[in-house]
């Protein structure tokens, strides 16, 4: 599940770090995205790696109504190629949603809450993480659209959340957006241990109306000891 994620990365510092040249963008940090909002994606257009802005969440055509609740946000890879809501997008829409970072909570009995975190890489760059695109509508401001696509999570995700989105590197970046599509879905997996690292955060931001650089500072003492030991 990815319901809510970090886009603070400069536009001029993705194109570098993904190779790829700028489109139509013109959007304000953000650490708190959500659903519907408008987003920074790539995807391959003539060989050449762009950026444009998109918006999260597809909506298939058995879906009119407007809103949140109406798009879908994620994919899952297990059955992107069968679903009929993604299924013949995975040919040619494939693209990538940079994050900065992801939130994901968790729900223990002995926190009696939802606990959010912040999920980053160690390395301090952007995720690149799988996505789908489908064509701009009605309500889209004439932008695409686009929805995560998640894996089962790594072991050590797995103890907040059992999916996480997929996220790509190197050469299973490259294949993502030009492969053939099997070549495309055999590199979704979930990413090694020790490339992600989650830290606990505020409840602040479980509301999106709190969207300042603070969500993603550490916050201790709302767990337990005993978990994580």
């Amino acid at each position: 599940m990815c319901g809510r994620f970090v886009a603070s990365t400069p536009v001029s510092t993705l194109a570098s770090v993904f190779d790829a040249d700028v489109g139509e963008v013109d959007l304000r940090p953000s650490w708190n995205v959500a659903p519907t909002s408008r987003i920074v994606g790539i995807r391959d257009v003539g060989g050449t790696r762009r950026i444009d802005t998109f918006v999260w969440g597809l909506r298939p055509a058995w879906r009119q109504s407007a809103g949140a609740l109406s798009v879908l946000i994620n994919a899952r890879a297990e059955s992107v190629t069968e679903k009929p809501s993604f299924r013949n997008l995975v040919a040619g829409h494939r693209c990538v949603l940079p994050m900065t970072g992801y939130y994901e909570w968790l729900t223990t009995r002995e926190a009696k809450r939802k606990i959010p975190y912040f999920i980053s890489r160690r390395d301090g760059l952007p995720l690149a993480v799988a996505a789908l695109w489908d064509a701009a509508d009605a309500d889209s401001g004439g932008h695409p659209r686009a929805c995560v696509i998640t894996v089962s999570a790594n072991p050590r995700l797995a103890e907040i959340h059992d999916r996480m989105p997929a996220v790509l590197s190197g050469d299973a970046l490259t294949a993502w957006l030009g492969a053939d599509t099997a070549g495309a879905v055999a590199v979704l997996a979930s990413s090694c241990d020790g490339v992600l690292e989650p830290v606990e955060v505020s409840t602040k931001v479980n509301s999106v109306r709190n969207n300042d650089p603070t969500n993603i500072d550490a916050v201790a003492g709302q767990l337990p000891d005993t978990l994580f030991d």
